[in-house]
C-alpha cells in the first residue's frame, strides 16, 4: 500500500500556521489556509516581518505549502 503523502503548510514568516496541527492531506490544505488567512480578516492585514503588511486577502499568496517526507 502506498504510504499517504502529508503536507506542512508554512506561514509568511515561515512558521506553522497551526500549533495543533503540523501535518495535512492535500485535501484538507485549502480548508487551513482559508482559515488562516480569515483570522487577520477583522485587522485588516497579516503583520510580516519577511514581507511587511500583507492584505489579509492576500495573506494564501504568501504561505507555503510543502510535501513531508
Amino acid at each position: 500500500m502506498a504510504k499517504k503523502k502529508l503536507y506542512q503548510i508554512l506561514s509568511p514568516d515561515g512558521f506553522d500556521i497551526s500549533m495543533e496541527k503540523t501535518e495535512y492531506k492535500l485535501s484538507e490544505t485549502k480548508k487551513a489556509l482559508t482559515e488562516f488567512a480569515s483570522r487577520y480578516t477583522k485587522q485588516g492585514h497579516y503583520s510580516s516581518a519577511k514581507h511587511g503588511r500583507i492584505h489579509h486577502l492576500d495573506i494564501i499568496k504568501y504561505c507555503e505549502v510543502i510535501l513531508i517526507d
